[in-house]
């Protein structure tokens, strides 16, 4: 049994990424793909309040906005950005 999600990207989330600078882009691409074992992966997420399954991945000054859907094992990355302009 696999306990792997499957991670998506939103082509906001993706132009997003694109805008970071290289060395911090790296690391969140590496930070995102953890999230494929979720909530298993030992990785700084808290949940949202006021939302529905929507989560934030802190990898330090920036945010990934996810949500994850347990039923489907699916990942979808909504948001990256600084904390001042992601929530």
């Amino acid at each position: 049994m696999s306990f792997e999600n499957k991670v998506l990207i939103s082509r906001k989330a993706l132009k997003e990424l694109s805008l970071v600078p290289e060395a911090e882009r790296e690391l969140l691409k590496d930070r995102i793909s953890k999230l494929a074992f979720f909530p298993l992966a030992r990785l700084d997420v808290q949940k949202l309040k006021g939302y529905t399954n929507v989560y934030r991945l802190r990898v330090g000054e920036y945010r990934v906005i996810f949500e994850y859907d347990k039923k489907e094992r699916l990942v979808k990355v909504l948001k990256v950005g600084k904390r001042e302009n992601v929530y």
